[in-house]
């Protein structure tokens, strides 16, 4: 692998000489190049080639989501990174089409060498240069949802409840329907239906209402031309979240891992939502590869700081035997998938062609109760 390139730019000279002192002590391994004009920066950048650009907002020259948006334009393949002291909701948002993460300012160096490590990860990522260039300059789709990120700040404050989030979501009615349908599915358990988004909040949790809302905004704000190709995304996932939820608690999981299980499930194929495979990738459809939509789910998620073991459950998900690191949500994701594909063929999940990966199982210890649950499940399907 070349070497970790990183360039600073920001209009203080006294932050810059802080900076370079930081990463001379922590971050020897990262080549860093610093500059206090934005357009000497986007000059540089074609030279130095950096993997990530780390901007000020405010500054005279150039404002920093200007800058950023030139570099996503001149450079889409490169990560960006925002400094601000304005962290509102708004200006947060504001930034996002042009920004992947977001620094608040004052900030501790420590939170910077975690974007730096994030971008290392994002960079082992065996993905295509044109699929990385293209996602770099994709604007709503590479995005987090704004609901979302609403959401997300609300629940940063303490005492927040269910009524403020409710507010949020149902100022979106697509996907406040959407979650109403979940809150009252009964393949997630539930009896008695619920009839405000104030009682969904409740029924389903703070964090898994956040994540569901994730998986709904990406969907809704994808706007391919290709809507049953959507639609039956958005349904393959649902199916495939509900038996992975089904799976992890026959194997014993908390509510914690129950809730992981579900939002994997409902990620597992966003890779499938981007448009971006050049023609000599994909199929007369414009949809990518197995592969390929694996690839570019995991770089999404990962690139939104998505924790590794979930961002290789979705990397691996058609061969979680190939991760360096095999997971039980790996595993659970393999086995919702087999038994979605053999209720699709009309067979047995133990007869299916990709088979069940039994030796993989039976090494982390969830082979027994996987079997008994596929037969109980198929007993009732």
């Amino acid at each position: 692998m070349s070497e970790p390139k990183v360039l600073f730019v920001d209009d203080e000279n006294k932050v810059l000489r802080s900076l370079r002192r930081s990463m001379r002590l922590h971050c020897k391994d990262w080549k860093a190049e610093y500059c206090s004009s934005p357009k000497e920066a986007l000059l540089l950048i074609s030279t130095f080639d950096p993997w990530v650009v780390v901007s000020d907002k405010r500054m005279t020259e150039m404002d920093g989501a200007e800058f950023l948006h030139q570099v996503s334009q001149n450079s889409p393949g490169v990560i960006r990174v925002l400094l601000t002291g304005d962290t509102s909701p708004d200006v947060a948002i504001e930034v996002t089409n042009t920004a992947h993460m977001l620094i608040p300012k004052p900030f501790e160096f420590e939170t910077l060498i975690q974007k730096l490590q994030r971008v290392q990860y994002l960079r082992m990522f065996p993905a295509f240069d044109i699929i990385r260039q293209r996602m770099g300059c994709m604007g709503q789709v590479s995005v987090l949802p704004k609901v979302y990120q609403k959401i997300v700040e609300s629940m940063q404050h303490e005492g927040t409840s269910s009524q403020e989030v409710a507010k949020i979501i149902s100022q979106d009615p697509a996907i406040l329907a959407k979650l109403m349908q979940l809150a009252n599915s009964a393949f997630l358990g539930f009896s008695q239906n619920v009839y405000s988004a104030n009682d969904a909040v409740i029924r389903l949790g703070f964090e898994l209402t956040k994540n569901v809302v994730l998986c709904l905004g990406i969907y809704k704000q994808n706007k391919t031309d290709n809507e049953p190709l959507r639609g039956k995304l958005f349904a393959e996932a649902l199916e495939v979240a509900v038996i992975t939820r089904q799976v992890s608690d026959a194997c014993g999981c908390n509510s914690a891992e129950l809730e992981n299980s579900f939002v994997l499930g409902l990620l597992h194929n966003i890779g499938m939502l981007v448009p971006i495979i050049p023609a000599e990738h994909a199929d007369p459809h414009g949809v990518p590869n197995l592969y390929e939509q694996s690839v570019i789910g995991a770089y999404l998620l990962s690139l939104w700081e998505f924790d590794n073991e979930f961002t290789n459950a979705v990397l691996y998900q058609n061969k979680p035997e190939c991760s360096e690191v095999v997971t039980s949500l790996s595993c659970w994701l393999h086995v919702a998938k087999i038994v979605s594909q053999a209720q699709k063929q009309g067979v047995s999940a133990l007869e299916t062609q990709p088979a069940l990966n039994q030796s993989m199982l039976q090494a982390e210890g969830l082979l027994d109760d996987v079997l008994v649950w596929i037969n109980e499940y198929e007993s009732k399907h």
